[in-house]
């Protein structure tokens, strides 16, 4: 049975926190501001659960709802949301691309970075959550799927919409044994519908995150606990996506760190100008392990860093 929460007894000076709250508890951390000039949030949500995907109907006036920076580091909430407009309409941005959604269409948008969405007034919204996992098992480039328009059409987006429209009526007639089966049926659709937005996204995306992350690693060579998952943390970006920017150039992101490491250390040797040790280079520029560099610098450079350490000046005689 649905779990139906609605703003009608709230007070109205308090719908906006109660609104917020409501929409928090149900999908991730939001920040939920009222639109077209209002002070207040009238709205409901029903919620329900398939299998591994929760359901929600969401009727509301107009707002603006956001997933912030600060909401996406006090978390560890992995989930995609897929919006479906059934009312009004929606513009969810993230990405820095923005995709306007009207009555029967439906967009990605990942909750591990940050995204707004701008309702109309009186919309309604059929919102499926699912773990990131569920969804990248079919179609591993979701993530760079976000903020793009699926239209309404004959397609997968109408049988997207009818089916989740249907279910949000009938959900409770289910058996366990058929609301996995239905579930299973209804990320098929979700993937049939993004899967033909991948050939319409230019690789442009993949070289910007690439760049984002490598200048990321640049800025923090010399920190020894840079890993896929601060870069990720600190980026607001998922693993996956981290290393995917790499792996269709046929490089890992920690092997890339490791060949920076190791030229800014060859690169001060040769110099012929430094005057410290070799254990405080390697440690200056991130490696913690002087076995691990040495093998990994006469791997790269075919021979030992020592060799181009300059000699230590000996002090002249005061005899």
């Amino acid at each position: 049975m649905a779990k139906v929460v609605s703003t009608a007894a709230v007070p109205p000076r308090n719908r906006v926190s109660f609104w917020t709250e409501t929409v928090s508890d149900t999908f991730v951390e939001l920040d939920c501001r009222a639109g077209n000039g209002r002070e207040s949030i009238d709205g409901e949500i029903a919620v329900q659960s398939l299998a591994s995907l929760d359901l929600a109907r969401v009727r509301a006036s107009a707002q603006s709802v956001h997933r912030t920076p600060v909401a996406i580091d006090a978390s560890s909430d992995d989930y995609y949301l897929v919006g479906m407009q059934t009312e009004g309409s929606c513009l969810v941005t993230q990405d820095g691309r923005a995709a306007a959604i009207h009555n029967g269409g439906f967009a990605l948008y990942d909750t591990t970075r940050p995204y707004s969405l701008l309702l109309t007034d009186h919309f309604e919204q059929l919102v499926i959550r699912l773990p990131r996992t569920a969804l990248e098992r079919h179609l591993p480039e979701a993530a760079r799927l976000t903020a793009l328009a699926v239209n309404a059409d004959p397609g997968a987006a109408r049988l997207l919409v009818n089916t989740v429209q249907f279910l949000a009526n009938d959900i409770d007639a289910l058996s366990p044994d058929v609301a996995l089966s239905v579930s299973q049926g209804v990320e098929h659709l979700i993937v049939a519908g993004l899967g033909g937005l991948t050939r319409g996204v230019a690789d442009a995306d993949r070289f910007s995150r690439r760049k984002l992350v490598q200048t990321h690693i640049l800025e923090n060579l010399g920190d020894e606990s840079l890993s896929i998952k601060s870069i990720a943390r600190e980026l607001h970006l998922s693993p996956s996506s981290v290393h995917r920017a790499f792996a269709a150039d046929g490089e890992t992101v920690m092997g890339w760190v490791w060949q920076q490491r190791l030229h800014r250390i060859r690169e001060t040797l040769l110099t012929g100008k430094y005057g410290g040790t070799l254990t405080d280079l390697f440690l200056t520029w991130g490696f913690s392990d002087p076995a691990h560099f040495s093998r990994a610098f006469r791997q790269r450079y075919g021979h030992a860093p020592s060799e181009l350490l300059r000699p230590t000046t000996e002090a002249p005689s005061t005899h």
